[in-house]
């Protein structure tokens, strides 16, 4: 079952259940991924019709706007902008990754600000966000990664860090918070 699937199959056990929280995240989990689909899709479009040549008529006449219409959709059928556009799991992922990322931002906040109301209800989402996203790496698994690719490219001083954090971050995608990685690499070049 693809991530998406999965996210509809929980959205409708919260639903029978009546655990408003966990629709409520999920929810905003399925808006962030139809938001990102839709800027795919229109990027998408505009790539198919600027390649098909189909420009928007200088007219508004009805023959000319019908003529344009008919040329996009017959461009837009050809591609298959709707089946391309859909964001596979990794994408998901990213997705749910920077939702869960808001969510720890907030409890930061709301620690601050000292509102332990707010602290406990960004926790719940996050903590529901935490079971879509892969085991995190702790510090001593990135660590050896890093030490991998440190090796593989030969970096040695601080001026080769973006060298070392591309391949790593590439490896670690979804499974390491940026930070701790940059944290680990610098503790290791310096």
């Amino acid at each position: 079952m693809n991530l998406s699937d999965r996210l509809s199959a929980d959205l409708k056990d919260a639903m029978k259940s009546g655990d408003d929280t966990r629709k409520m995240v999920i929810r905003d989990v399925r808006s962030a991924i139809k938001e990102a689909e839709q800027r795919n899709r229109e990027t998408l479009v505009k790539q198919a019709l600027k390649k098909h040549g189909v420009e928007r008529p200088r007219s508004d006449s009805p023959a000319d706007l019908a003529a344009y219409n008919r040329a996009v959709e017959d461009t837009l059928a050809t591609e298959r902008v709707e089946e391309l556009s859909k964001l596979p799991d990794p994408d998901i992922l990213a997705v749910i990754q920077k939702l869960s990322k808001q969510r720890q931002e907030t409890i930061a906040d709301a620690q601050k600000a000292d509102r332990e109301d707010l602290v406990q209800a960004a926790q719940e989402e996050f903590d529901i966000l935490a079971e879509y996203l892969p085991k995190q790496l702790s510090r001593e698994e990135i660590e050896a990664v890093a030490r991998e690719v440190i090796a593989e490219t030969g970096a040695s001083s601080m001026r080769e860090m973006g060298q070392v954090m591309g391949p790593i971050m590439e490896r670690l995608q979804g499974k390491a918070d940026g930070k701790l990685v940059s944290e680990v690499v610098r503790s290791l070049l310096s």
